[in-house]
């Protein structure tokens, strides 16, 4: 008989966390973005937000965080604390956020 190894999945490990002045993305969610550098975009009718890697420009992704308080105003999102879940589409090099929870 051949043994198997339990490997713990995290539940956090497809989640983004916004706090009062940062978005904190989960580090497996961050390790599939190609930069350290990103574009955050929102979709109103949606509520989704897109997080997507950029080569040059955009906002520092400095340990997991990107700073985002002129986010959350320009968005209406400063009262969108917590956890929220999240996917990343490889085709698109994105991570989407579900801010309608």
């Amino acid at each position: 008989m051949a043994f198997e190894v339990y490997k713990p999945r995290s539940s956090r490990e497809n989640v983004v966390a916004f706090t009062k002045h940062h978005i904190r993305l989960g580090v497996k969610l961050a390790a599939k973005l190609s930069s350290n550098r990103v574009e955050v975009a929102y979709d109103r009718d949606t509520q989704e937000l897109r997080i997507k890697a950029v080569n040059e420009g955009g906002l520092l992704l400095n340990k997991n965080k990107i700073g985002a308080r002129g986010i959350f105003k320009f968005f209406d999102l400063e009262g969108k604390k917590g956890n929220y879940e999240a996917r990343f589409d490889p085709q698109e090099e994105a991570i989407f956020v579900d801010m309608s929870q």
